[in-house]
């Protein structure tokens, strides 16, 4: 089991993903991931570039992307998880013809932090 406390006062300026746990949480906040929603950010944040399209995080969530339509639901489920505990903020955005990227600092256990604006 994670130490909350202790990573919130070792990463005071960003949010963390328990991937074992499938939480994600800050200093104050502690949101509950299904295990599609910790597959999307998960995927987000190993992804080298910083855009991902939607048929790469279909593929993270092990489902064919020319059969599934069930990505935006999820996504919308998890923004608005997202949002009710950080006060409005958003977790990702959509970029038009492309895909999706995150939009918060996020650190992995024993990873370094990734930071996007």
């Amino acid at each position: 089991m994670t130490n909350f406390a202790e990573m919130s006062l070792q990463y005071p300026q960003c949010w963390k993903l328990d991937i074992n746990n499938r939480i994600l949480f800050d200093g104050a906040n502690k949101i509950h991931l299904t295990n599609i929603e910790s597959a999307i950010v998960k995927t987000m944040l190993l992804k080298e570039e910083r855009v991902i399209s939607k048929a790469e995080l279909i593929s993270s969530i092990g489902r064919e992307p020319d059969l599934y339509r069930g990505l935006e639901m999820s996504l919308s489920r998890l923004q608005i998880k997202f949002k009710k505990s950080a006060g409005g903020s958003h977790l990702f955005r959509a970029v038009r013809n492309r895909g999706y990227c995150l939009t918060q600092t996020i650190h992995i256990n024993g990873e370094p932090s990734r930071e996007f604006t």
